[in-house]
């Protein structure tokens, strides 16, 4: 496989771990850069240090969050981003060939990138903890099948947008999927015991697990399952209190 390496961005913080992960495959004649991440001079300097004196053939982005996209134009060639790019497509740069894998939930312009036995995950799947569904431009019904489908290419290791590499794919995607229908079980019986709006079912289902400041994470997330737990027919919605449905 091509040589990857991870440019860690200056910019951690509550949402990004320890920063976001710049992902720079170096393969002569060219390198391809995956996630530029923020605007900021430092980055863009080690950027170009990893690139080892390769000119960049490509620019991918994952998604157009802005701890992954904002520094792409200053990498001087054109951006390739959702819907552009479409599932099945394949990307040629030089030596490099990557496969297109359109995987949304966590935001609805969310791709994955397959390199040999390798999945660039942005933001679908995590080095550590969880991925925030960002209601209402994410959708949790497909965000799980999403996981599914990068779980059914079965690969070697993944290259996600925060934290580490995961060197055992099959059970981090298995231990994800269970963590969201835990999740799901936790509101649903939260709405049923007593109805609710988004807020308050976020402060009782999340209120003694993480700080004030991941709060409006953890209730993009409840709204995600929320909506999802309606289309499924298990609740309803009026003036903004949920409530679970009648049998």
């Amino acid at each position: 496989m091509a040589r990857v390496k991870r440019v860690l961005a200056p910019n951690p913080g509550p949402y990004t771990g320890p920063g976001t992960n710049t992902w720079v495959i170096a393969e002569p004649p060219v390198a391809v850069v995956i996630d530029p991440g923020p605007d900021d001079d430092q980055h863009l300097e080690a950027v170009q240090q990893a690139l080892e004196g390769l000119p960049v053939g490509a620019v991918l982005l994952t998604h157009s969050h802005p701890d992954h996209a904002p520094l792409a134009p200053r990498l001087g060639v054109r951006v390739a981003a959702h819907p552009e790019l479409a599932d099945g497509d394949v990307v040629r740069v030089g030596k490099v060939s990557l496969d297109v894998v359109y995987t949304p939930g966590h935001a609805a312009d969310h791709l994955c990138f397959v390199l040999d036995d390798a999945v660039f995950t942005g933001d679908l799947v995590l080095g550590q903890g969880s991925t925030m569904v960002t209601y209402p431009d994410g959708d949790m019904t497909a965000y799980l099948r999403s996981l599914d489908r990068v779980a059914a290419l079965r690969p070697r290791i993944l290259f996600p947008g925060h934290w580490d590499p995961i060197a055992d794919p099959a059970a981090k995607i298995a231990e994800y999927r269970a963590h969201r229908l835990d999740r799901e079980r936790q509101i649903l019986e939260a709405v049923r015991q007593e109805p609710g709006s988004a807020e308050e079912l976020a402060r009782r289902v999340y209120g003694g697990e993480v700080g004030e400041e991941l709060l409006a994470a953890a209730e993009m997330t409840l709204r995600a399952h929320l909506a999802k737990l309606a289309a499924d027919g298990a609740v309803t919605e009026t003036d903004g209190v949920f409530a679970g449905a009648s049998s």
